[in-house]
């Protein structure tokens, strides 16, 4: 895969990157705005994020502003909220085909362009606040959002044992952030968080596709130019410590599976190493954790592992019968003391490379999955392409994986079983 990546900073804050790659018929550009994620901020900027895709001046209600993408052979605007860290995310993107496929010569990139940047700096307002209707209706579209995940076990686990392994810090703060929060929104609340974005964000545009970008770079550089931007907030984050204890929580619900989430920490700096020892701890079908406790011993419906290279975690989630969850939890922890033992082969370690290889070979196929791959990258302060990080893996050595290892560490036990028995999941 050919692709050029450029990255500068064109305002306080504001960073340009592109990467055009001609393999793709689309173009995308993803705005996104960081913040320290905290309790009291975070439902209002994912409201922001979904006022600001709904309408603005120009098209001011969804169904004009909805035809005006479908006349750009449906272009695409859209709102994603996230949480990398201990910072949360709103990126505003549209993606679009490029200019040379345009069947009458349109210019579409630029009126793309167009869409987005009315979008950003031109709102819908009423009285000197976002309008009453859409703001009411993104609210309630949040707090849906936030009470359905409840809906989704496996999901809740995961989110419940984030919050009791970084209890007292930004990470424990979900990206959506809470009812409770999301029911203080006003229109005029709504748009003091808007005008805190532009104002005190970190900016981070990121456009992929086959354009070069530069007639959006100049129009965005020339919008962004307006703002008279303040202190910026700082937004990284660092690797979360180890608690003096383990804390074990456990959550009644009504339940027939049980979900087992174990949080590990980390001080590990070699992320190549640890994310392949990852893989064959628990990150594939050929992993300990499948092959060991799922398969052999049929303690688990589903048992794997995944890292946070950000918070220097690592977790693994399952799905067990409450009579299994001891034995499971046991289990579990024995397969890391063989990793650090260095009880694992040759082929194991293939195997993950392979896995790990074909993985990350995937970010390349499309343009959404690539804006999220050097998002991660510039965020983290380690830009690379995905073929640089199998480079990487592949230099990885037993010990290192055994060093990795080593190196976690049992935080947090949450666990998540039946009020009582024979109730539906």
């Amino acid at each position: 895969m050919q692709n050029k990546f450029k990255r500068r900073e064109i305002g306080k804050g504001i960073y340009f990157s592109s990467i055009t790659d001609p393999r793709f018929k689309l173009n995308l550009i993803s705005v996104r705005f960081l913040a320290p994620i905290s309790e009291e901020t975070a439902s209002e900027n994912a409201v922001v994020g979904g006022i600001l895709t709904k309408s603005c001046r120009r098209y001011p209600t969804f169904a004009t502003l909805n035809n005006k993408l479908s006349s750009l052979y449906a272009a695409k605007l859209s709102c994603r909220m996230s949480k990398i860290g201990d910072a949360q995310s709103v990126a505003i993107s549209i993606a679009c085909i490029d200019n040379k496929y345009a069947l009458e010569n349109e210019n579409v990139n630029d009126e793309a362009a167009d869409i987005l940047v009315d979008c950003l700096f031109d709102p819908l307002l009423e009285n000197g606040a976002f309008a009453e209707k859409i703001t009411s209706l993104e609210c309630q579209e949040l707090i849906d959002d936030i009470e359905a995940e409840v809906n989704d076990k496996q999901t809740y686990a995961s989110h419940k044992a984030e919050e009791i392994m970084f209890k007292g810090e930004s990470a424990a703060v979900r990206s959506l952030g809470s009812v409770k929060q999301a029911k203080l929104i006003t229109p005029k609340s709504a748009y003091n968080a808007y005008q805190r974005l532009l104002t005190h964000c970190r900016i981070e545009i990121i456009c992929v596709g086959c354009s070069d970008f530069e007639s959006s770079r100049k129009k965005l550089t020339e919008e962004f130019a307006k703002l008279n931007r303040g202190e910026i907030f700082p937004c990284g984050s660092e690797y979360s410590p180890l608690k003096d204890a383990e804390a074990i929580v456990t959550e009644k619900m009504s339940v027939t599976q049980s979900k087992l989430v174990l949080g590990f920490k980390t001080d590990c700096s070699n992320i190549p190493a640890l994310q392949v020892m990852s893989a064959i701890y628990g990150g594939t079908t050929t992993s300990k954790l499948f092959l060991n406790v799922r398969e052999k011993m049929s303690l688990c419906y589903y048992c794997w592992s995944s890292v946070s290279r950000t918070k220097g975690s690592l977790t693994v989630a399952s799905g067990v019968e409450n009579e299994n969850l001891e034995t499971a939890k046991k289990e579990i922890i024995a397969q890391l003391e063989a990793m650090k033992k260095g009880d694992f082969t040759d082929e194991d370690i293939e195997y993950a490379k392979m896995y790990r290889r074909n993985h990350l070979k995937t970010f390349n196929d499309g343009i959404s999955s690539m804006e999220a791959w050097y998002f991660t990258g510039i965020y983290n302060d380690d830009i690379k392409t995905p073929e640089k990080a199998i480079e990487e893996d592949d230099k990885v050595t037993r010990e290192d994986i055994i060093n990795a290892a080593k190196s976690v560490n049992l935080d947090t036990v949450y666990i998540l079983t039946s009020e009582d028995e024979g109730k539906e999941d």
